[in-house]
């Protein structure tokens, strides 16, 4: 069976996204993007997550894996992401026929337009021939083993999927200048767009992404409670914003808490404009937008320091969906426009990392 799979290999999640073409559909998913050391034996297997055998090695991946997800540096040229994407096929593979997977795959702005580090990364993360991969989803069932083949590779540089969105595709033109701001859990990808032609020398990579945000708020918010990132992430999502009131946090504090959220979330927001103002975007006169998850939970703060910005919906999975496009329509074997314009029917995410 020929299949057509895109992957966003992000620090935090691996995002998929799938197009069924008999149907004229796709399906989205996601694992957290970490590893470590498995068995299958193991009778107590968390959600979301899986024991996977490649090369001979046993793997836990995703939500249940025990210490470090990837490694916060810019490279995507490592073990922690090749478990993971070679895991994700092993899970959508079928089990009783050998697959061809076409698969899309992304790099930042700065490396892709690299052509050595793009080829390199395809051949490390997408190996050739045969791929076969044990791999157990829950703690019931067995074993299954999955040989697939990597079929054609594509790669893409980051951020292109924001102009690929049911918001945009059809409002650029060919001549059309669109800022997109790509806000991941590591990096910031500012990248500058005439049409859908990456401008690289108006673009700009930097380390202000969400790892950055998460640090500034554990440190500012010391003087007041020891928090991780699990609790400040939640706090993000609330509707308040603020420490809750109660086990030791009194109203006071969560008050405090509140000023202290919005003041490093607004400056971070300002930070990201300042990249923008470092490549002399004309930021008054374009079309600026914002993708990534963490995009999502800057919202207000990028509108206000921004003023036009829009921020896409289902922004973590933008870039995902924007390969899966591409792809779609490159490919020598379908050449078919997906998902845009009306067309299609996509269905809701069946996994999503937690």
């Amino acid at each position: 069976m020929e299949r057509f799979i895109a992957i966003d290999s992000g620090k935090y999640a691996t995002k998929v996204a799938e197009y069924f073409p008999e149907s004229d559909t796709m399906k989205k998913y996601s694992i957290i993007t970490k590893k470590s050391a498995g068995d299958f034996r193991d009778d107590a297997i968390e959600k979301n997550t899986y024991i996977v055998e490649i090369d001979g090695v046993q793997y836990k991946v995703g939500n249940g894996a025990r210490g470090r997800g990837a490694e916060l540096e810019t490279s995507k040229s490592t073990e922690v992401h090749k478990i993971c994407v070679l895991t994700v096929l092993a899970m959508l593979a079928s089990s009783n026929e050998k697959d061809t997977i076409n698969v899309a795959i992304g790099l930042p702005a700065s490396e892709w337009e690299n052509i050595s580090i793009k080829e390199d990364f395809k051949a490390y993360i997408l190996p050739d021939g045969d791929v076969t991969v044990k791999i157990k989803s829950s703690t019931m069932k067995s074993p299954q083993e999955k040989t697939f083949k990597i079929g054609r590779k594509y790669c893409y540089p980051e951020s292109i999927g924001a102009l690929f969105s049911k918001e945009l595709y059809d409002e650029i033109g060919p001549n059309d200048i669109t800022g997109v701001i790509d806000i991941g859990n590591l990096n910031l990808n500012a990248t500058y767009w005439q049409g859908v032609e990456l401008i690289q020398d108006k673009s700009v990579t930097t380390e202000h992404g969400g790892a950055s945000l998460m640090q500034s708020l554990t440190q500012s918010l010391s003087s007041i409670c020891l928090c991780d990132e699990r609790i400040i992430a939640n706090v993000l999502k609330s509707d308040d914003r603020a420490l809750p009131v109660g086990f030791g946090i009194t109203k006071e504090q969560a008050e405090e808490s509140r000023k202290i959220i919005k003041s490093v979330m607004l400056e971070h927001a300002q930070e990201v404009k300042r990249q923008c103002n470092t490549k002399k975007w004309p930021l008054d006169i374009m079309r600026v937008v914002a993708i990534g998850g963490t995009s999502k939970d800057l919202e207000d703060e990028l509108h206000e320091v921004f003023k036009n910005i829009l921020v896409l919906s289902a922004s973590e999975f933008c870039n995902v969906v924007g390969f899966l496009r591409i792809m779609c329509s490159q490919d020598p074997s379908l050449k078919r426009e997906i998902l845009v314009s009306g067309k299609g029917k996509e269905t809701a995410t069946q996994e999503k990392a937690s």
